[in-house]
């Protein structure tokens, strides 16, 4: 065998190599990747799974939407009761107490207004506006007590009541397990009394763009108390509530203890002294 022939052999067939050399495996895929080259019923799979979820919030905005348009507001107004007293945690001595009333207002330091918190009794306007397109038909009001705290017993500042308008007036009691709307006796007394539940055997219709204004009482037990209101409201064959404000109202009982009182005398426009007995 020729020289040639001998190196012929003895060297390597290199695309023989190439062939029979198994190939680099291909880099791992995505997640992505593989939901879209594998079989067709993963990613259908996914995509139901996705709808499915989404129906029960869709069919909750759609019977929303079926309900009508109602506008209330809720307001703190004491122009209906008889007690505008007001508490602070602070104990404020006398001194300061009588600089409070200086310039004619009755608090004009906004650190000290900015803690007050209403004591005894609070008054609230409620106002309701029905549908433009249907009569509503209000069921029931009620006081819906969000929170309890211990009374608060710094500083009393008592103040007697400047006058009145009229309106529906309604009182709720926050002692009470049961705080729904009743009818206010007489609200500019030393002590309201509430009667009969106002609800109980009567509803107030609301016509299409008509307006409802309630004047609420509300007399505070032994505790301080954070509340909203609960507007039961019917049309159309259903029953459904709405609460107002968004902040609740906050009120305190009275302390059988404070540190200090004060009452606000007309006259001078200060706060004096109450001499306890």
């Amino acid at each position: 065998m020729s020289k040639s022939k001998r190196k012929s052999a003895a060297r390597p067939n290199m695309q023989q190599i190439r062939q029979d050399t198994p190939p680099d495996d291909p880099p791992p895929k995505s997640l992505g990747e593989k939901l879209l080259s594998g079989p067709r019923f993963i990613l259908a799979t996914v995509l139901t799974v996705a709808i499915g979820a989404a129906i029960p919030k869709i069919v909750e905005i759609s019977s929303e939407r079926l309900l009508p348009d109602i506008h209330a507001v809720a307001k703190e107004d004491e122009t209906g009761i008889n007690d505008w007293s007001q508490v602070t945690a602070d104990a404020i001595d006398f001194r300061t107490a009588r600089q409070l009333s200086s310039g004619g207002e009755l608090f004009n330091d906004p650190a000290v207004k900015a803690r007050l918190v209403k004591a005894n009794l609070q008054g609230a306007k409620l106002i309701i506006e029905g549908s433009r397109t249907e009569a509503i038909r209000i069921v029931g009001i009620r006081a819906r007590v969000l929170k309890v705290t211990p009374v608060i017993s710094g500083t009393l500042f008592r103040y007697g009541p400047q006058g009145a308008e009229k309106s529906l007036k309604v009182g709720f009691d926050l002692k009470s397990p049961n705080p729904i709307a009743r009818e206010v006796l007489d609200s500019l007394s030393p002590t309201v009394k509430l009667g009969a539940y106002y609800f109980a055997s009567q509803s107030e219709l609301l016509k299409k763009g008509e307006s409802k204004v309630f004047e609420i009482t509300t007399i505070a037990g032994p505790h301080t108390y954070e509340w909203d209101i609960q507007i039961d409201l019917a049309a159309q064959g259903r029953t459904w509530s709405i609460h107002r404000p968004d902040k609740p109202f906050r009120v305190s009982g009275l302390s059988g203890k404070y540190v200090h009182q004060y009452d606000y005398t007309l006259g001078p426009n200060r706060w004096d002294r109450i001499k306890i007995k």
